[in-house]
């Protein structure tokens, strides 16, 4: 079993509701930093394969912002839309017929705006299980609303893919793809800090099977604000330390934590030093990796002493005698360095300078190299 690690604000929801010991409930200090959910103006399902009469088009209209999408049967399916890329049409959907929803939306001072959603079907195939909407006034002092596309494509380790669509104050429209995560189901908005404003809190999917196999990864939460066509990152405004404060003090007590050593337990380090890098408390994350993290995990990388003109002829792989493997807090630092969430300096301190470490290992490979050679000619 997927071992999912909740935004926080989920997981204190169900802390209060449960009361449980696996899911404690907070100290009351806490409830400041739990992220408030924010319900929507409108929302509406238009599609869901597991209710064959549901199918139905639809009109809405908020604000001054109107909303319509059509479901049109036999259409050529779609190689795009805004809930699906071109890598999504697969080779057995290419050049056939599908059910497909299509939004079109109108607003003062603006064109029609019209593009395809997704083609509906079963899930899986390139197509969407469900189709959801919600309305929502994410900017702060905004005239207009924006609308959320939502749906689920179905398959193992997939998907909820969602999508913004809002008109501009000059005239345009804007349509911005959110993160693919895990699940289904709408995504939620939330207010993180108490202050009116309007965020979504997805998991950093970049940590998927990289230190652990993919049921076992967990992803630091990322903090993202939608302003004028954009989706830009905002987890380390100082706003945010509070609910990255109480993320590092919850997450040992979510269930299912791995046990120190086990092979998957470097998959939620790697989560949980992040997430304390983003509230300021690195080192404190750090020495608690050293003192549970797996030596031996097969998620390793290696590297070769030895350099490929040395190889053999037609031989693919490094010979095994010269293979190295990279220790975890290496391997650990370096991704979190390539990913933004410690700097240089910080990367160095921990005892892993980057330049250093290249360094070493050419030195190494070109002494590995020379002595080949030397015995081998």
């Amino acid at each position: 079993m997927r071992y999912l690690r909740l935004p926080l604000h989920l997981y204190l929801l169900l802390a209060v509701a449960c009361g449980t010991q696996a899911l404690a409930a907070p100290a009351q200090e806490d409830f400041s930093a739990v992220a408030q959910d924010v319900a929507p103006f409108v929302s509406a399902n238009v599609f869901n394969a597991a209710d064959r009469s549901f199918s139905q088009p639809l009109s809405v209209t908020v604000g001054e912002l109107s909303v319509r999408v059509e479901l049109a049967e036999r259409q050529p399916c779609p190689s795009h839309g805004l809930l699906e890329g071109e890598q999504q049409a697969t080779p057995l959907r290419s050049g056939g017929l599908c059910k497909v929803a299509t939004l079109v939306a109108s607003a003062p001072g603006h064109l029609d705006f019209r593009q395809v959603i997704a083609a509906l079907g079963g899930g899986g195939k390139g197509t969407l299980s469900d189709l959801n909407l919600s309305f929502y006034y994410l900017e702060q002092g905004a005239v207009l609303p924006q609308v959320i596309l939502s749906g689920f494509t179905g398959g193992t380790r997939c998907c909820l893919v969602s999508a913004i669509v809002g008109a501009g104050d000059a005239g345009q429209w804007y349509a911005v793809q959110l993160p693919e995560q895990n699940g289904f189901g709408p995504p939620s908005v939330v207010d993180v800090a108490h202050d009116g404003g309007r965020q979504f809190i997805f998991q950093d999917k970049r940590f998927d099977a990289v230190f652990a196999a993919y049921d076992f990864s967990v992803g630091p939460d990322v903090i993202y604000e939608y302003a004028q066509g954009k989706l830009n990152v905002i987890t380390r405004q100082p706003r945010f330390r509070p609910y990255m404060a109480l993320s590092v003090r919850a997450m040992p007590g979510e269930e299912d934590v791995p046990a120190p050593k086990s092979r998957e337990v470097n998959g939620y380090l790697a989560g949980y030093v992040a997430t304390s890098a983003n509230a300021g408390q690195l080192q404190a994350g750090w020495r608690s990796m050293l003192a549970r993290y797996n030596p031996q995990s097969s998620y390793l990388p290696k590297w070769c002493t030895l350099d490929k003109s040395a190889w053999g002829k037609g031989r693919m792989a490094c010979p095994a005698p010269y293979v190295r493997t990279v220790p975890y807090p290496q391997q650990l630092a370096l991704f979190l360095l390539q990913t933004g969430y410690i700097t240089h300096a910080q990367c160095v301190a921990l005892g892993y300078d980057p330049e250093k470490i290249q360094h070493e290992q050419d030195a190494i490979r070109m002494a590995a190299t020379a002595h080949w050679h030397a015995t081998h000619n």
